[in-house]
């Protein structure tokens, strides 16, 4: 039979420390003077590239807020102009709705072309049965000279006739 070890040994936590074996196991590194300068002077260019980038951003970031406000001023601007263009373009649209109505296109066509209105005598009705049989209208001999006639004015008008 076994008999139980009753030493401390149990209860001894350094053999459990594992940080103390790391240290046993690695080998010191001991540093030269020379490395101390190469590190100090690699500190100093860190440093000045740190502060470099520290100025320029600011700069950059104010740079591009100019930018920025020169093109929201420009669209300002071209919304503007776009706002004036529609505004006329309504008002000549108006404008040419107000030109041509009916009654100016009448009064332009009898005082400035000497057109007439039409008469019950220049119109004809035809009715149509709903048979298979066409009709022919007669040709008015009355018709034909008014629009020769109309068609000569014209003509003598434009210089032509």
């Amino acid at each position: 039979m076994l008999v139980p070890n009753r030493t401390s040994n149990a209860y001894d936590f350094d053999l459990f420390d594992v940080r103390e074996r790391r240290r046993e196991e690695e080998p010191e590194i001991k540093l030269k003077e020379g490395n101390l300068a190469i590190a100090k002077r690699g500190n100093f260019f860190a440093v000045i590239l740190i502060a470099v980038i520290a100025v320029s951003m600011p700069i950059y970031i104010l740079s591009s807020k100019v930018q920025i406000s020169e093109l929201s001023g420009l669209i300002s601007a071209a919304n503007r102009e776009l706002e004036q263009a529609q505004s006329d373009n309504l008002r000549l649209r108006a404008e040419l709705d107000n030109v041509a109505t009916l009654a100016r296109v009448e009064d332009f066509a009898v005082n400035e072309l000497g057109m007439q209105k039409i008469t019950a005598t220049q119109g004809k009705h035809i009715s149509l049965d709903t048979g298979n049989t066409t009709e022919v209208a007669e040709i008015d001999e009355n018709a034909v000279t008014v629009i020769s006639n109309w068609i000569l004015l014209r003509l003598e008008y434009l210089g032509l006739g």
